[in-house]
């Protein structure tokens, strides 16, 4: 090989390049912030690699490949050209096939779309490939299932003959999802296995950043993204309003509960263009299911929720839908449901046989099955096994959209002398996540089955008004 590449690492980068190069390290997860020299160490990692290893192969993984190619392709290119490598001398970019070639050493790199498919949840699609190693950028993107399938491809392309490990490097920024419950957590707690290793590196670790990058960090508005990128604190939305653990959403999607045979429907019927209506089965406290639909008219979500009802076997009685806007639309369409109103008086909360003279202390309804759902959540009483049974007519990863969605289930005044429990209301969840919260507003219904209807006999008068029901009779 006739290139020569002189590398001039930072201090945490040159802490990276021996993890790198040792014979222990598996994956590696470099950053946790913004500006930290992430994307340049990932690139110089793998053009060291190509030109030290003959006909090795390697991959750059990004949820997106179009994002990829805007961004860390030519952040790549800035390398090749940092170290007089030349197109179609030293390498050939082909951008149809997505691939990189080192022409004097036969090395290659893929560039990989790794979003998240419900017709593929197990990443077939990256098909039998066998790499010598891999970089994945912007980890926090990506799902977990990405990162495990990749796993499995690394070491195996002349790892052996050349006595290299084969390594997966995990580039990001703080992102509470499986990055924070599978490497940060356990570093912080120091339990990384061996085989792992997580290095931070902010902007301030970075004396190669241009002048002014760091001002640019300092003048986000948004306090959470902040501390995020500029200080890389991973618990950046900790909240002591926040009526749900995030270890405890975390673990939602591996819960073992008691089983049951009993089934429920719980629906959250889209208001706006944006918003989604939301089918979300149960089997007892488990979600097993969920159906989302785009929006749309009021006769055929009611057409849906009867066709899922007949097919699963769910009687009317069990099924609840968010009758607030046009929900109402579709309970009147489905005599025998139960309508879900959110202001409406909170009930009696039968789980725990609680006296009927105890009056739930709560501001409404809706307020009370939240707080409900949280205790139900942080005790580790619910599960969900979705699997591949995502009805969707977008692509979506719906483990991150239900978590972020229960993240921002969160008291409203903590601090206010106000004896009648309440939440945030529904706008403010709307402005913080940029979308309504349809995933996790299913999960807060499911509650409304713990709960019992007034009536006469508990020495209450019902505050439940009858909707005028008009009718237009045929031959009269």
């Amino acid at each position: 090989m006739g290139k020569i590449l002189q590398i001039e690492p930072t201090y945490k980068q040159d802490i990276a390049w021996q993890v790198l190069d040792d014979k222990e390290t598996e994956t590696l997860v470099f950053g946790g912030g913004a500006g930290g020299g992430k994307s340049w160490l990932g690139c110089e990692w793998l053009v060291s690699m190509c030109v030290r290893y003959p006909n090795t192969r390697y991959f750059i993984a990004r949820k997106r490949l179009k994002t990829l190619k805007q961004t860390t392709l030519i952040t790549l290119f800035k390398v090749f050209r940092k170290h007089g490598m030349k197109p179609d001398i030293h390498y050939r970019y082909r951008e149809q096939q997505s691939v990189i070639e080192f022409l004097e050493s036969g090395s290659v790199i893929d560039l990989l779309e790794v979003d998240f498919k419900p017709s593929d949840p197990d990443y077939e699609d990256l098909g039998s490939s066998e790499y010598t190693s891999g970089w994945i950028e912007e980890a926090g993107e990506i799902h977990f299932g990405a990162y495990d399938t990749l796993n499995t491809r690394v070491n195996r392309q002349l790892n052996d003959k050349y006595g290299i490990l084969g390594k997966i490097l995990i580039t990001c920024n703080p992102k509470k999802n499986w990055l924070y419950k599978t490497f940060y957590k356990s570093f912080k707690d120091g339990t990384l296995p061996k085989n792992m290793k997580f290095i931070q590196s902010l902007v301030d670790d970075n004396p190669k950043n241009e002048q002014g990058y760091r001002q640019k960090l300092l003048g986000i508005k948004n306090v959470a993204k902040k501390q995020r990128l500029l200080f890389g604190k991973w618990e950046y939305d900790d909240d002591p309003s926040a009526l749900i653990n995030f270890e405890a959403i975390s673990d939602l999607f591996t819960n073992s509960i008691e089983k049951s045979f009993e089934k429920y429907l719980t629906v959250d019927v889209a208001r706006f263009g944006e918003d989604k209506t939301v089918l979300t089965l149960w089997k007892g406290l488990e979600a097993y299911k969920t159906i989302i639909r785009a929006k749309q008219a009021i006769n055929i979500t009611s057409d849906l929720v009867r066709t899922v009802a007949y097919e699963e076997s769910i009687p009317f009685s069990h099924i609840a839908i968010d009758e607030d806007g046009v929900g109402g639309g579709v309970v009147d369409n489905l005599s025998g449901v139960r309508g879900f109103v959110a202001n409406s008086s909170p009930m009696k909360d039968i789980r725990l046989n609680k006296n009927s003279e105890e009056i739930p202390n709560y501001r409404s309804l809706k307020a009370q099955c939240a707080y409900m759902l949280a205790e139900e959540v942080n005790n580790h009483r619910m599960a969900v096994r979705m699997e591949d049974r995502i009805i969707c007519d977008d692509e979506i990863d719906y483990e991150d959209l239900l978590t972020e969605d229960l993240e921002q289930i969160r008291a409203k005044d903590i601090d206010s002398d106000e004896k009648k429990l309440d939440i945030v209301p529904k706008l403010e969840a709307k402005e913080a996540l940029g979308r309504s919260p349809d995933y996790g507003d299913t999960f807060i219904t499911r509650m409304l089955f713990f709960l019992k209807l007034p009536s006469m006999e508990d020495g209450q008068v019902s505050s439940y008004t009858p909707r005028l029901r008009e009718y237009k009779l045929k031959n009269l």
